[in-house]
């Protein structure tokens, strides 16, 4: 009986990943997994990461909408001749701020299976409504509310991920679930283009509102189909016809090796002030408050490409071309941002700062560049910079994971520190074009690019800072005789070689250690 007991418990050994060494590895890392977790990861993938990356690509398209019916009819037919498009830009805007951290709360108390759809219902809901609008009043209400709803859903997934998750995996899953954000505009323009060329005057209805009934019909299946798909976090998590009690195991047990901790923390006043005096929430929400800085150099290069068609003389770019172009930064932030989170899971082990560092540099260089040169000239000259200029946003996936990482231990702060960084950054977003990037000036926003040039330095300095921080946090709880959560090393403590702490690395595991990931 002791002999079979003794086998039965290695039977449950938590197949943990190991490091990825082989070719196959660093391009999936499942490959190097053992086949029990390889078939765990399989589920997860199919459902959590599909139908994040789903539910990211309609909220953009729900979230942008507004901007093609106002060009495709709704101006004339409700009379918006004003400043009221911009008001009701605000107003979607203050309702995704207001929502962030409530909704964000909630999630680490309601079960994510249910509030992420309930969200998407949400706005589903409000944004087949938009098609009814007759006002302009009723424009900015209905706004509002798509806000509100949309609010916690970015956050609530990098949440979700890295609860899942750990070092050598949750880069790449960040990377492909912002990949949504840089292909849905690709997408978007042809999509709303052929409905609104497709349904115009169909059953008496302008082809604007059929955008917004539309966009409701793509987006309600994917709401429904996430409440029976996605997973709750393995804190909460249950057995279902998708995941097994073994699955559940698997996944708790790879979290407790990876030092992530369940949620179940009360919520005290202590406990925001705790939140509020942190340098991991303080530093990584700095980064993302200054984040629009780099991702606003590239808005200039549709009106770049419109500057050069002069009335009454023959156009230099037409109207497809304006529209067209831009779409190469979108692609390149897709390829760069990918390319960048494969590295870093893979032949870098995990480690974040060694990419997020040498992107910062390029785009020094690049913002720079922007401000000192010619800005009227060849499209070989000037092009090349602007869609080279998107990486300001390329670095979003790794740092939502780099803070994943540091906030292990605490649920409860590292859902706070999320919607705290897309709250802080959607304020940046409201101030900082108008400050620096104001449209009467485009093209020629020189101040605007040094100033990008500028952050991008600070950035360094930051993200910097951030790794000394982690790096020395590390070395303490060594000098406590305790691991220091996976979350900052993926491997088991060793002992700290000299080469280590003149470039601040992660030390590999010895080899008579089994690592645990």
């Amino acid at each position: 009986m002791a002999t079979k007991e003794i086998v039965t418990e290695a039977t449950h050994t938590t197949p943990t990943s190991t490091p990825s060494h082989s070719w196959r590895g660093w391009l999936w890392d499942s490959a190097d997994s053992s086949k029990e977790e390889r078939r765990f990861l399989f589920k997860l993938d199919a459902t959590l990461l599909t139908f994040g990356t789903l539910g990211m690509l309609i909220k953009w398209i729900d979230t942008s909408n507004i901007t093609n019916a106002f060009v495709s009819g709704m101006k004339e037919d409700l009379q918006l001749y004003g400043n009221e498009y911009n008001y009701i830009v605000v107003s979607w805007t203050v309702g995704y701020i207001v929502g962030q951290w409530p909704s964000n709360i909630i999630l680490t108390r309601v079960p994510a299976h249910i509030w992420i759809p309930f969200q998407e219902v949400g706005w589903t809901v409000f944004t087949f409504a938009l098609a009814g609008a007759k006002s302009y009043e009723a424009l900015l209400g209905l706004r509002f509310v798509v806000g509100l709803f949309e609010a916690g859903y970015w956050p609530a997934l990098y949440y979700v991920l890295g609860s899942w998750y750990n070092k050598r995996e949750l880069g790449k899953r960040n990377g492909i679930l912002q990949s949504a954000v840089s292909i849905a505009p690709i997408f978007s323009g042809f999509l709303q283009a052929g409905i609104y060329n497709g349904m115009n005057g169909t059953a008496g209805l302008p082809g604007w509102r059929w955008l917004f009934i539309i966009n409701g019909v793509i987006s309600l299946p994917v709401a429904i189909l996430a409440y029976f798909f996605l997973p709750d976090t393995p804190g909460t998590a249950k057995p279902n016809w998708i995941f097994t009690e073994r699955d559940l195991e698997i996944a708790r047990e790879r979290m407790a090796a990876a030092g992530r901790k369940p949620e179940g923390k009360p919520y005290t006043f202590k406990t925001f002030v705790g939140f509020l005096t942190s340098w991991k929430t303080l530093l990584f929400t700095l980064i993302f408050t200054m984040q629009p800085f780099g991702s606003q150099p590239f808005t200039a290069f549709v009106f770049w490409l419109k500057a050069h068609n002069k009335t009454g003389k023959p156009l230099v770019y037409t109207v497809a071309q304006i529209n067209e172009y831009p779409t190469l930064g979108n692609a390149f932030t897709a390829v760069y941002s990918l390319t960048c989170v494969w590295i870093s899971d893979g032949p870098l082990r995990g480690r974040r700062w060694p990419i997020i560092l040498f992107s910062n540099m390029i785009a020094i260089v690049v913002f720079t560049l922007l401000a000192v040169t010619p800005v009227m000239g060849p499209f070989s000259h000037r092009a090349p910079l602007y869609i080279v200029s998107s990486i300001g946003g390329s670095m979003v996936p790794l740092t939502m994971a780099w803070m994943a990482e540091l906030i292990s231990d605490n649920a409860e702060q590292r859902a706070f520190t999320a919607a705290a960084m897309n709250t802080l950054q959607y304020v940046s977003m409201a101030w900082i074009p108008l400050v620096w990037f104001q449209q009467i000036h485009q093209p020629f926003v020189t101040p605007g690019n040094r100033a990008a040039a500028v952050v991008a330095s600070f950035n360094i300095i930051v993200f910097s800072t951030i790794a000394l921080l982690a790096y020395r946090e590390k070395l303490a709880k060594k000098r406590n005789n305790t691991s220091p959560p996976a979350s900052e090393t993926s491997e088991p403590a060793t002992p700290v070689d000299e080469k280590d702490v003149a470039v601040g690395v992660v030390s590999f595991p010895p080899k008579s250690v089994e690592p645990t990931q």
